[in-house]
């Protein structure tokens, strides 16, 4: 009885702190969904919108244009808001995602 309940409780913390696939999709699919907030000025996943192409840029780069972003007065850009509206991790997974793109 002892063996068998710790070989549960072991696969069971496994499962719970092995990231999966499923976990790993999600992840990618979020970062999609925050980004498609860019798609309207920045075109389909970054790429020829009416402003500057995010795809293929640096990450970093773009991290540290939306940080300075989030700096500025509310009226100077409309991007300020934008940079605003999400946490440095959903900012992090944003500039991933476009530096990714082709």
């Amino acid at each position: 009885m002892f063996k068998r309940t710790w070989l549960l409780g072991a696969m069971a913390a496994g499962w719970l702190l092995t990231p999966t696939l499923g976990q790993a999709q999600f992840v990618a699919n979020d970062a999609r969904l925050l980004a498609s907030g860019c798609f309207q000025c920045h075109g389909t996943n970054g790429k020829s919108g009416a402003f500057d192409a995010l795809a293929g840029d640096g990450k970093l780069d773009m991290l540290n244009k939306l940080n300075d972003m989030r700096k500025k007065s509310a009226g100077s850009s409309i991007m300020v808001p934008h940079a605003r509206g999400y946490t440095s991790e959903q900012l992090n997974m944003i500039a991933d995602y476009f530096s990714k793109q082709k």
